[in-house]
């Protein structure tokens, strides 16, 4: 069943779904997008303040949101979105380093209609992304426009 801008309620939370980085996705990732050495060497790593390997913030963000995409927004109970407009508040809070089991949080936050699409409304989305501990690892507020059952 199709979930509309009017279906969607602030405040309401949802675990999404749950990922791993692996360490051979992490160097991958760090050698096309982000080759800073903490991310791609493990004895730079070592000595970084990191002390490991961790996976790209950018890596932990591309992931979260395909997670989002598939198993929230593209899901049996999808979300009818016509587009996203941005993240913000963006904020990497511990590293990630690989093998970490990682779970995508959603918390509905915010919706208005004004000076929208005429057939949408905006959505805020708050995405946690956190670890085994369910400590947050990553947060960002993602606004989409969610088509209108009248649309």
């Amino acid at each position: 069943m199709v979930q509309y801008y009017e279906d969607l309620e602030p405040g309401a939370e949802f675990e999404v779904g749950t990922f791993t980085l692996r360490k051979d996705e992490i160097v991958e990732f760090a050698e096309r997008f982000d080759p800073q050495p903490f991310h791609m060497d493990e004895q730079a790593a070592s000595e970084s303040m990191f002390g490991q390997l961790i996976a790209s913030g950018l890596h932990t963000l591309c992931v979260a949101t395909r997670v989002f995409t598939e198993e929230y927004l593209q899901a049996e109970d999808n979300v009818a979105i016509m587009g996203g407009v941005g993240i913000d508040q963006l904020r990497w809070h511990q590293p990630v380093a690989p093998g970490q089991d990682l779970t995508l949080g959603v918390e509905i936050q915010a919706k208005s209609d004004e000076d929208c699409h005429p057939d949408g409304g905006y959505v805020d989305f708050k995405r946690t992304v956190a670890n085994a501990d369910g400590e947050p690892v990553m947060t960002d507020l993602s606004r989409g426009i969610i088509e209108k059952r009248s649309a």
